[in-house]
């Protein structure tokens, strides 16, 4: 059995902007509910303290959690279209990548995040990767 060739180029540059997109909304969604508890000059210490506070007593990580699956869909959208073929495969391989990028980022601290994640993953890329589909020429 012979599976279509996948356009790793596409996984690679949709993955890094994918990532880059999730850092920035980290940012400022860490910044919108650390609010005035940030200040310049705070000691490794104090920032500790302060993301410890955001992210135990605020809505920070559920809807970090949003905006994820939102990007893992958009992701998954941006490699399908990149490739130009077999959306679903592109969209199975962000998933795919999506989950092991949980594997070696995961956190403890926040177990039922990453289980919730390892359960969201795939089936959002296959979503976005079936939005891509629908904005593809047909296949023949």
């Amino acid at each position: 059995m012979n599976l279509p060739p996948i356009s790793f180029k596409s996984i690679a540059i949709a993955f890094a902007a994918e990532l880059g997109v999730d850092f920035m909304i980290s940012l400022l969604v860490f910044g919108f509910f650390a609010g005035d508890a940030l200040k310049s000059g705070m000691t490794d210490i104090e920032f500790e303290e302060v993301a410890r506070q955001v992210t135990q007593t605020t809505p920070y990580v559920p809807w970090m959690m949003v905006f994820g699956t939102a990007t893992t869909v958009g992701g998954a959208y941006l490699a399908a279209r990149l490739a130009g073929r077999i959306p679903y495969y592109h969209g199975l391989a962000m998933g795919i990548l999506g989950i092991l990028f949980i594997f070696v980022t995961w956190d403890s601290g926040l177990g039922w995040m990453n289980v919730l994640g390892l359960l969201v993953t795939v089936p959002a890329a296959l979503y976005g990767a079936h939005l891509a589909k629908k904005h593809m020429p047909a296949e023949s």
